[in-house]
């Protein structure tokens, strides 16, 4: 049965996936690969959808399965407030780094989650249990229980490693821009200090000064980066960073890859 589930929640993670990129490379208008892992896969929809169809198919409670679309609504809204918040806290307490931000719309809280996308999941999981899982559980369940344990071993596998590489790849970016952090401000206390004894010391020129040390810094660290390192980073880029000065590195570091790359193209 836990076999069974892991498929369940990989297929719902990657359609989750496939919406999220689709929705954000029309906003974007440039690919974007959503999601926290490298692969197709986004948890949270896999979770958020798996723990629907447990309460809303699975469960044996008669009032469950005949729910009204207001109950699923309330409970699909619920549950998805408590699990968007949640993985956002925890994420960003262990890697200092956001995978969204609703700061910029109305009725957030802490930028974590967004009443306005907490009703629309509470839509969504209407259309997800009563449209979408019934034909995939359909499906599931005509392949023999030896295919499916096959599968979530398969499964299992690709999405520790993929979830391994994510994780080691976030913690060496985050004490990697950490350093740089700390050898910019190392430098403009030694460059501002040699200012103040010859003249006062403007805002403007501070600014101009850590823009030239931070620019500086971040063609540096992509100058000696191996190819690897490079794509891992345009990965981790996307993130939002809540330290403003990380943040700006990481746009920065972007930018300059974009750059590298159209160059490269025009070239050939």
């Amino acid at each position: 049965m836990l076999s069974r589930y892991f498929v369940y929640f990989i297929i719902y993670s990657f359609l989750g996936w496939i919406y999220e990129t689709i929705y954000c490379t029309v906003h974007e208008k440039t690919w974007q690969n959503r999601g926290f892992l490298y692969g197709p896969c986004i948890p949270l929809y896999g979770v958020g959808a798996t723990v629907a169809q447990i309460i809303f198919v699975d469960l044996p409670v008669p009032t469950l399965h005949n729910a009204s679309y207001f109950i699923i609504f309330l409970v699909c809204s619920i549950g998805s407030f408590i699990l968007e918040y949640a993985t956002s806290y925890v994420l960003e307490k262990r890697f200092n780094a956001r995978w969204w931000d609703y700061s910029e719309f109305p009725l957030n809280i802490n930028g974590r989650v967004c009443l306005i996308f907490t009703f629309c999941f509470g839509i969504a999981g209407i259309i997800v249990t009563q449209f979408l899982e019934p034909p995939i559980i359909f499906v599931i369940s005509m392949i023999p229980q030896i295919v499916i344990e096959l599968l979530a071993l398969l499964f299992m596998f690709l999405f520790g490693m993929d979830m391994a590489l994510t994780v080691s790849a976030l913690t060496t970016f985050a004490k990697e821009f950490e350093r740089i952090n700390e050898q910019i401000n190392s430098q403009m206390a030694e460059r501002i200090a040699n200012l103040q004894t010859s003249t006062a010391v403007k805002l403007e020129k501070i600014e101009e000064l850590k823009e030239q040390l931070s620019t500086e810094a971040v063609k540096q660290w992509i100058g000696r980066s191996t190819r690897t390192q490079r794509g891992q980073f345009r990965h981790i880029a996307k993130f939002t960073h809540p330290v403003a000065s990380t943040k700006s590195l990481l746009n920065k570091g972007s930018q300059f890859l974009r750059n590298r790359k159209y160059r490269s193209e025009d070239k050939s």
